[in-house]
């Protein structure tokens, strides 16, 4: 029983909470990005809920994930041991995984607001249709984060009661920030998706790509805390979490997996120091 629900585990990826943090962080710009005015309570409020749902909601995308994958993973050394791909679990297992993990999503639903609610299922789609995009598009890693950051959006509405430039602003630095960090994740398995037919912008876009994203990126959270109307104070703030990035980047090494990989687990405190970042300049706005 415990080897099972082990393999249940790490079929949801729990034991590698990293993605749902990335998942999790947009939520909370867009949390901050949707306040009328600074409410600490609320963010914290939200953000714990956003939180749940970011987990389960992972969780369920994994899953999905591996379902799609399970003939392909068992040929990439670093994915072959996964539940599915090896064999340990069943397709049966999956679907009883992904049922439960989908239950206590719409749980979360919940203590959100009908249009909230409405905007959540609105991105369902594309989240599970995601590995699909890695066989017939060439930059898979856009849909990705077309997903990833839809918490921008769900956030924002929950807290503005409507949609406007602020979030839009950040959603958008929030699929560049994807773009960025999956790029370099995707180097680990470059060679193997070329082999097997599967796109990834670790090869579809010039190698150096990521370093030129981290100036639009940076550019966008500028033009969102402009249009937030944010203390001018923040922006110093931006070009040093830039030039932090930039420098880490240009430190990675993009054809050794562990170099790639140190980067994308270290990558949430970027995300987290833009967090910090919205929350301060709205405290000083007020």
């Amino acid at each position: 029983m415990i080897k099972y629900l082990s393999a249940h585990l790490r079929l949801a990826r729990h034991d590698k909470p990293i993605g749902a943090l990335l998942l999790h962080i947009p939520c909370v710009w867009g949390t901050i990005l949707g306040q009328p005015t600074f409410n600490f309570q609320e963010i914290i409020w939200y953000s714990s809920v956003f939180g749940v749902g970011s987990f389960t909601m992972r969780a369920a995308g994994c899953v999905v994930n591996d379902m799609w994958d399970r003939n392909i993973d068992n040929k990439v050394e670093r994915t072959r041991q996964r539940p599915l791909a090896s064999g340990e679990l069943q397709m049966k297992d999956a679907w009883i995984s992904l049922f439960a993990h989908c239950s206590v999503g719409l749980l979360v639903l919940t203590q959100l607001s009908w249009s909230t609610i409405a905007a959540s299922f609105g991105i369902v789609p594309i989240a599970f249709l995601y590995p699909l995009a890695k066989r017939y598009f060439s930059y898979p890693q856009l849909v990705l984060g077309i997903a990833f950051n839809w918490g921008v959006v769900v956030g924002g509405l929950q807290l503005a009661g409507m949609l406007n430039p602020t979030i839009m602003l950040g959603y958008a630095a929030g699929i560049v920030n994807t773009l960025i960090y999956d790029t370099v994740y995707g180097h680990q398995d470059k060679e193997y998706d070329k082999s097997l037919g599967l796109y990834s912008t670790a090869y579809t876009l010039p190698k150096n790509t990521p370093l030129y994203l981290t100036w639009v990126f940076s550019g966008l959270i500028g033009l969102t805390c402009y249009a937030a109307s944010y203390h001018p104070g923040v922006y110093p703030l931006i070009v040093l979490n830039q030039l932090d990035m930039y420098l880490r980047l240009k430190a990675t090494d993009f054809d050794n997996p562990e170099s790639c990989g140190k980067f994308f687990r270290d990558f949430k405190w970027f995300q987290i120091t833009i967090a910090l970042i919205f929350g301060a300049g709205s405290y000083m706005k007020q």
